[in-house]
């Protein structure tokens, strides 16, 4: 019998996951165009942003108020301590690589409101500064590239557990 995980961390997991790489396509397809160009892709970039950071919080609650399943036996202890490490490092990174965003276009002097899908002004209420908008944007652009490794390493492992050490991983997170 295979350890799942509970139906709303699975859920949870999924939707941030796909959020997070249609952030990365949006911000990589924005990044050579002009300037005005890319508040096209940037706007909805920034409410995908914010729903990301909104069901991050959730998903942490969600974590810290239901048991996720017993890792299998087979997985060494160091396997399963690095584990831990990368998980309680996704939580931080995913949270604050948004929150750094939002923080950056909410307090930059020029930047518009920030649009969540046209239902609403999204902007954080903050005394526009460049130097507050500067951190943000140094924090957003430094965490994210590793969280990008981050992804990269947790969908290896979860290939290496499943395929090369004939454990049946991915069923646990596997809606």
């Amino acid at each position: 019998m295979i350890s799942k995980y509970s139906k709303g961390a699975i859920a949870l997991h999924w939707l941030i996951a796909i959020l997070v790489i249609a952030n990365f396509v949006l911000a990589s397809m924005a990044e050579d165009l002009p300037r005005e160009a890319q508040g096209a892709l940037m706007s909805p970039h920034k409410a995908i942003g914010i729903s990301i950071l909104f069901f991050s919080v959730l998903r942490l609650i969600w974590r810290l108020t239901n048991k996720p399943p017993a890792l299998p036996t087979a997985i060494p202890a160091w396997q399963s301590t690095l584990g831990r490490i990368v998980h309680l490092l996704f939580y931080f990174l995913i949270i604050a690589v948004p929150f750094s965003g939002w923080l950056m276009a909410s307090a930059h002097p020029q930047a518009p409101p920030v649009d969540f899908f046209g239902l609403f002004d999204a902007t954080l209420p903050l005394e526009k500064s460049k130097a507050l908008a500067g951190i943000g944007h140094e924090a957003h652009e430094i965490l994210t590239k590793p969280l990008f490794i981050l992804i990269l390493l947790h969908i290896g492992a979860a290939l290496k557990h499943q395929f090369a050490d004939r454990i049946p991983f991915i069923q646990r997170m596997w809606p």
